[in-house]
Formats: structure tokens, C-alpha cells, sequence
């Protein structure tokens, strides 16, 4: 068990590297007449949990959680000397005083981090495709181009798909089995645990939601932007997230 817990810590730390990926915009803030071919087309408020909730709420609790949970592993394991003790002794008593030794490696964390590693990879690829032009808001950038290469020759919106991807992985690592939410938080042990458990899981499937809406709304812009010339990559990447399924 040990030897499993040791093996998560690395595991832990490059995740909060993908969450990073996955949530911090590449590009500042587009214009607001940038985005006005798009009022009116996204769902109500979901700009507004796009651009806020990833960065306050989701990123940090994310990063909070998994550094929580490393220090655990190395604090049941008789390995927190590497720490002055009074951060051991601080640490210990806001993290819990639970033993953390039920942390473990079990099979939901490692398709979590599977998951989480594939959505941040493409969805950095796509920020390296669509350079300028990617944005987090629903927006035409100035002489904006059509992309039609690289994981957009897949789908037409593999940033989308990586997001999806990222937040299933997220929710196995955070909340599943061995996990520190789970052993030390003792999230679904108590009722009180269920009922907070079950608001995360709630605001984190919001974004997968509002993103499969958010795929009409850009084809939509795009092929009046883009005419034919989108039509053509349309016909030739038929879906929108999945190859063969949407």
C-alpha cells in the first residue's frame, strides 16, 4: 500500500499541471464586438460560468485538493520530516486528523488521470492550432480563420472534447475511492458529505452541458462567416466531439 500511495504523489502533481492546461485561458479577453455575432445564441449565464468558474472555483479546489492529498500520503507514511514541523503540525491540523492511510491507487484514479492527461494534451494542441483565435468567450477575432487542420480535421471541436474528458478525470480523482476527499474529508460517509458531494458533482457536469449547446452556436456563426468554405470542412469532419457518435 505504501508503495502505491508513494507512486500517487507524482500522479498528483502532474495533474495540477493538465488542470492548469485545461483551465487558464492562452489568450486575454476578446473584445466585446468580437463576441457580438454571438449574443444571444449561448445558453443564459453560461459566459459568465465559463469565465469565472473554472479560475475561482474549480482550478483552485482542484490544485488545493491534490496537494492536500500528497501531503497526506506522505504524513501516513511517516514522511512528512522533509517538512519544517511547524508546516507538518499546521498542515496536519487544517487537512484533518484522520490517518489518510485508506489513500491509496485504486483503478477509478488512474482512468481519472488517464482521462484528465488526454483532455489537457488536446486541448493544448488546439491552443497551438488555433493560436490567437482560441479564446474561452464565444468569439470572432479580427481577420479570423477557419482552422480545419490538426485535431480539427477529428471533430470540429476537439478543445471541447479535452474539456470533457478533463472534467470526468477530475471528478474520479477528487471524489472517487482512495481519494483524500473520500478517506480523510470523509465526503460520502457522512450525510452532510453526500449533499456537498453531490453540489460539486452538479457544478462540475454544468460545463459539459453547456459546451455540447455551445458546439451549435459556433457551427452556426461559422458557417455564416465562413460559407462555403466551412461547409466543405463540415462535410468533410461530420462530427462535432466524438469521431462516429456526435
Amino acid at each position: 500500500m505504501a508503495d502505491l500511495a508513494f507512486a500517487k504523489i507524482p500522479l498528483l502533481l502532474t495533474s495540477i499541471w493538465f488542470v492548469r492546461v485545461c483551465g487558464k485561458s492562452p489568450q486575454p479577453t476578446p473584445k466585446e464586438c468580437e463576441e457580438r455575432k454571438f449574443s444571444g445564441l449561448e445558453v443564459r449565464g453560461f459566459r459568465a460560468i465559463i469565465r469565472w468558474v473554472p479560475p475561482l472555483l474549480v482550478l483552485p479546489s482542484i490544485i488545493l485538493t491534490f496537494v492536500a492529498e500528497a501531503f497526506q500520503i506522505m504524513l501516513s507514511q511517516n514522511q512528512a520530516h522533509y517538512f519544517p514541523r511547524t508546516v507538518t503540525e499546521r498542515l496536519s491540523s487544517t487537512l484533518g486528523s484522520n490517518s489518510g492511510r485508506g489513500i491509496g491507487l485504486p483503478a477509478s484514479f488512474m482512468v481519472g488521470w488517464f482521462l484528465l492527461a488526454a483532455g489537457a494534451c488536446i486541448r493544448a494542441t488546439c491552443y497551438h492550432h488555433l493560436g490567437r483565435f482560441f479564446t474561452f468567450e464565444l468569439a470572432l477575432r479580427e481577420n479570423h480563420q477557419l482552422v480545419t487542420t490538426g485535431p480539427y480535421a477529428v471533430v470540429r471541436h476537439p478543445a471541447y472534447t479535452g474539456s470533457i474528458l478533463a472534467i470526468v478525470g477530475m471528478g474520479f480523482m477528487q471524489l472517487g475511492p482512495g481519494s483524500w476527499c473520500a478517506d480523510v474529508a470523509r465526503l460520502w460517509s457522512t450525510p452532510t458529505g453526500v449533499v456537498l458531494g453531490c453540489a460539486w458533482l452538479g457544478i462540475l457536469s454544468i460545463i459539459p452541458f453547456g459546451i455540447v449547446a455551445r458546439t451549435a452556436a459556433e457551427d452556426q456563426v461559422l458557417h455564416k462567416e465562413f460559407g462555403q468554405q466551412w461547409e466543405a470542412w463540415a462535410q468533410k469532419t461530420q462530427y462535432r466531439l466524438v469521431p462516429g457518435i456526435f
